[in-house]
């Protein structure tokens, strides 16, 4: 039996409005009836993974309301283990609400600001066992904003680290909201050497970590010899720099783009996909690149392909 990916992060429900490119004159564009779909940067690319056929185990906090119950039901359809996601009565399910726009790009905002649940992880909730004996270990840097969660997510990727469990980190720093706070630049001083594998968007996310001014050049520094980063670039694919300094660019899939909610989340769960199945790093990429190619061409976060969808447009059998 394969060892599970065990993600530990956020799950939250993404209200999602399509709206028109001008919304201000005389005559009101007519808008669409909003939508309710499940979300969470980490949740996102559990059901992600899920859908590749990879055994999932998630780790994360939800409250004991609808948005809760929503999510438990979503994610255990998926047939991702929840025996981990902790119900608890007295914090409140987060809400993204997803402004749309015609060219597939969006304005988010959460709703409670300060992350609700999901920051309300606490050490005591990681199962130990599970992750020392798992097959990989994601997170993202929600979880690394807010404590008590920030010192659950450290202890989890201490605990694999020391069992030689590769350890994955989506920086996910959503600096259009929070901004770049010192304290998160401490925190990740606190992660990146239990990192085995970063991800970020190039220009938005490896850059201003790395304060270098190019994409290749940023994601060369942040490896250091010691850890993969894979930097995100939209249309153009991917940048993967290995341990050994050498940075190669793994291009991308043409598509008509629908809705870019959850592009990150789909590409890590084809990347970790692509490596729990014995791929290496820039076939990984690419795996990536198709499972986010296909994602795009839909509404949602959770509009994530399934793994026959991602060998066709791979070409394989």
């Amino acid at each position: 039996m394969r060892r599970p990916v065990v993600v530990l992060g956020d799950a939250n429900v993404d209200l999602l409005i399509d709206t028109p490119a001008e919304i201000s004159g005389p005559v009101k564009p007519r808008i669409a009836p909003p939508q309710l779909h499940g979300g969470g940067t980490g949740a996102n690319t559990a059901v992600g993974l899920a859908r590749l056929e990879v055994p999932v185990t998630f780790v994360g906090v939800v409250g004991d309301d609808g948005y809760g119950r929503m999510i438990c039901a979503d994610l255990a359809q998926d047939g991702i283990d929840t025996s981990a996601l902790v119900v608890r009565p007295d914090v409140f399910t987060p809400m993204v609400l997803a402004l749309v726009y015609p060219n597939g790009e969006r304005l988010l905002a959460i709703w409670p600001p300060d992350g609700g649940a999901p920051t309300h992880l606490r050490p005591e909730d990681i199962p130990v066992d599970v992750i020392r004996n798992a097959g990989w270990l994601h997170t993202t840097g929600i979880s690394l904003r807010w404590r008590p969660v920030r010192e659950a997510a450290l202890y989890a990727m201490q605990i694999a680290h020391e069992a030689g469990v590769p350890v994955s980190l989506d920086l996910n720093l959503r600096l259009e909201l929070w901004g770049w706070e010192n304290d998160m630049r401490i925190t990740l001083d606190r992660a990146l050497p239990l990192t085995d594998i970063l991800f970020g968007s190039g220009p938005e996310e490896i850059v201003p970590l790395a304060d270098v001014d190019s994409v290749p050049e940023a994601a060369q520094h942040l490896a250091g010899g010691k850890r993969t980063v894979v930097a995100r670039m939209g249309p153009q694919g991917a940048l993967v720099a290995l341990p050994d300094g050498v940075a190669q660019q793994v291009s991308g899939f043409a598509v008509d783009v629908v809705d870019t909610l959850g592009a990150g989340d789909a590409f890590d769960s084809g990347f970790i996909a692509a490596r729990v199945a014995g791929y290496d790093a820039l076939e990984a990429a690419r795996w990536g690149n198709a499972t986010a190619a296909l994602k795009i061409t839909r509404q949602g976060a959770r509009a994530v392909p399934s793994r026959a969808e991602v060998m066709q447009l791979l070409g394989r059998p």
